[in-house]
């Protein structure tokens, strides 16, 4: 896994959803900090309803960050990227086809 350590220099928050109580209040989540790849650059992505939305950031997040989690990353969960202190919701997340280095490709807002 030294391709991880060469190129995931950035540092990212991820805020773990854990889902909501009876009420439907959002429960306590865990915070989880993991070592990615920042990209600054606006895209037009389709979100998970198939709406066209504006993204600013893309990260490149290894796929080890699922035993991290517990689950494979998902939609409900925050991300916040190096020092900001903006909790940035998922836009879109893919997994390109990469057999020696499994990775996420994910879209914020």
């Amino acid at each position: 896994m030294t391709f991880y350590n060469a190129y995931c220099v950035d540092e990212i928050t991820i805020l773990k959803w854990n889902g909501c109580d009876e009420w439907n209040e959002p429960l306590s989540g865990e915070i989880i900090s993991v070592k990615g790849y920042v990209e600054y650059k606006t895209r037009l992505v389709r979100d998970i309803k198939g709406e066209e939305r504006v993204s600013t950031v893309m990260i490149y997040l290894p796929k080890k960050i699922d035993k991290l989690l517990g689950r494979p990353l998902s939609h409900e969960d925050r991300l916040i990227v190096g020092e900001e202190s903006i909790e940035r919701s998922i836009i879109s997340i893919s997994q390109p086809k990469a057999f020696s280095r499994p990775h996420y490709e994910v879209n914020l807002s």
